[in-house]
């Protein structure tokens, strides 16, 4: 391991000058942002249901497991306050939905600097080389144009290597955004009907008693 460091990623490192640090570090907070998202919306949304398995969950929220359970049991509070209802996930669209979606777009900015950051590099490497070229001579020539093509090709790669995945989680945690915004969707609309009914029983009995 020792002389794998040595050998192949120490020369790597120096020939991509300063900005090696920048790039890791960017590289750093991409794949942490990201898989913490997507875990998180995996955790939070749970398995696929059908509609008429979501029914009973909704009536039964003992049958779901972590944060959903918890948004079903929020929702229903506010019955038969149709309006309730409504603010109550409002509310959580608040907490889950564009809580997440403020890290997606910190994740896309993240992302989006890598390879402009491997381009600074490319730009730094090409300026190294020209400067080589124009006070050296002999064989040193060689050698500083050498370590500035070098610094130009290494951070251009990196910054696209750690750029390539991220827009890969970024379209995952798109993906599972929506589908979380759809079953938070899914629910509102059962819990509202299940308060229309009641406003609606209620009325029926009202008007039974003013009958009478």
């Amino acid at each position: 391991m020792t002389e794998f460091f040595q050998e192949s990623f120490l020369p790597i490192w120096k020939s991509g000058g300063l900005l090696m640090y920048p790039l890791v570090g960017l590289a750093m907070l991409i794949f942490y942002t990201g898989v913490e998202m997507i875990v998180y919306l995996k955790d939070l949304a749970g398995p696929k249901v059908s509609d008429e398995e979501l029914e009973g969950c909704v009536d039964h929220p003992e049958r779901l497991k972590g944060e959903i359970r918890s948004i079903v049991e929020f929702g229903k509070e506010g019955l038969p306050n149709a309006k309730d209802v409504v603010n109550r996930f409002s509310e959580v669209r608040n907490e889950h939905i564009h809580r997440v979606e403020r890290r997606r777009v910190m994740l896309a900015i993240f992302v989006g600097a890598a390879p402009l950051t491997g381009l600074l590099g490319t730009v730094m490497g090409m300026l190294d080389t020209f400067k080589g070229l124009a006070i050296s001579s002999g064989g040193q020539t060689v050698n500083l144009v050498a370590g500035g093509i070098s610094q130009a090709l290494i951070t251009t790669q990196l910054g696209l290597i750690i750029a390539i995945p991220g827009y890969v989680m970024i379209n995952m945690i798109e993906k599972r955004l929506n589908s979380l915004n759809t079953l938070i969707t899914r629910i509102e609309s059962i819990v509202a009907r299940r308060a229309r009914n009641v406003n609606t029983q209620e009325i029926k009995k009202h008007e039974k008693q003013a009958v009478v």
